[in-house]
């Protein structure tokens, strides 16, 4: 479990993706150097589309067999608690379902409750639904562009991703009173990248980035 030290509450570890960002630069959308998210319209996923993982060491074990750009990184979701129940009601309503992120966040289960690996930072907060087995940005909505106007956020440069809690929980409410959206529950999340390339098919063998043990005091601070 993973809590904020300000007030803006608990964080839960939703799961692991591996990613290559990419510039953005399209119609009705911000433009981004270094486009991040974990929204599967937006990102190219390795070893394949819309994998999840549910420890780093699965994540990166993953990637061995195939060739890895450069670029690539290792991720973390993590998840307001109080704005759990919309998503893990998605997916369980939905036939395809991640069985990761559901076994990390459906709080009715009597699973651990997972705790991120030490070493990432917190690269900022998206807005993303869940729809047939997928994750969608509000950015892949044609939202972006109303939510400037109307809310008047902000998106970084680099990263297209919003500054802070607040800003994302905004978006969230004001997508989910729209009625011209995938019919999702949208939710605000933070990403968490870890600075460490990952190795593939031509680099050496990859290793567990260290996990900080549960009795071990730690915050992390969600900006």
């Amino acid at each position: 479990m993973i809590e904020s030290s300000s007030p803006d509450g608990e964080m839960l570890l939703a799961g692991y993706f591996v990613a290559v960002p990419e510039s953005l630069n399209g119609s009705g959308l911000p433009r981004a150097a270094r486009l991040t998210t974990a929204s599967d319209c937006l990102m190219d996923r390795l070893p394949e589309e819309g994998r999840w993982f549910g420890t780093t060491l699965e994540a990166l074990e993953a990637c061995l067999p195939v060739l890895v750009p450069v670029g690539a990184r290792l991720y973390a979701l993590l998840v307001p608690a109080d704005h759990v129940d919309g998503f893990v009601a998605d997916m369980v309503a939905s036939d395809t379902y991640e069985p990761v992120l559901l076994a990390h966040l459906d709080r009715r289960a009597d699973g651990p409750v997972r705790e991120v690996a030490a070493g990432g930072r917190v690269l900022g907060w998206e807005v993303l639904g869940y729809d047939i087995g997928l994750l969608h940005s509000w950015l892949c909505n044609n939202l972006y562009e109303d939510g400037v106007r109307q809310l008047g956020v902000a998106t970084d440069d680099d990263r297209g991703l919003l500054p802070d809690r607040e800003a994302a929980v905004r978006v969230a409410a004001w997508a989910n009173a729209r009625g011209d959206t995938k019919p999702v529950t949208w939710f605000p999340a933070a990403l968490v990248e870890w600075d460490t390339s990952i190795e593939g098919r031509t680099g050496p063998a990859a290793t567990e980035v260290p996990v900080r043990r549960a009795a071990e005091p730690w915050r992390l601070r969600i900006f």
